[in-house]
């Protein structure tokens, strides 16, 4: 399986303790490995992971962060605005092999020992 990297788009009225109900939810689903709010914008919520139901934690946002979550099953219609902007594949870094340092002057060690005299 692939890292999957998602945008959702969260309606948070600017408040502090729905962002981070927000990403409570996001890190407790399964296969998250990381969640971050957006860098322009701080309604969106970006998720990383692998194997991550993108419809299931959208739909666990929408339940949980809506005021009245029993509104969602019986108007299906009620706008609790959380939706999945993007989804697409993260491409991992690839790490450089350093080659180590070829030293091709040969080392000289000059060592001048203190003159050993002995005395008679």
């Amino acid at each position: 399986m692939t890292k999957k990297k998602m945008v959702i788009k969260v309606f948070m009225n600017g408040n502090s303790k729905t962002r981070s109900k927000a990403l409570q939810i996001a890190v407790s689903t399964d296969g998250v490995q990381s969640a971050a709010l957006g860098e322009k914008d701080k309604d969106q919520l970006e998720v990383v992971g692998v194997g991550v139901d993108a419809v299931k934690l959208v739909a666990s946002l929408r339940k949980k962060l809506a005021k009245w979550p029993c509104l969602t099953y019986i108007l299906p219609k009620t706008k609790v605005h959380a939706e999945l902007l993007d989804m697409n594949d993260v491409e991992e870094k690839k790490k450089e092999e350093t080659k180590p340092v070829d030293c091709s002057y040969p080392y000289i060690y000059h060592h001048n020992p203190n003159p050993f005299y002995i005395y008679i």
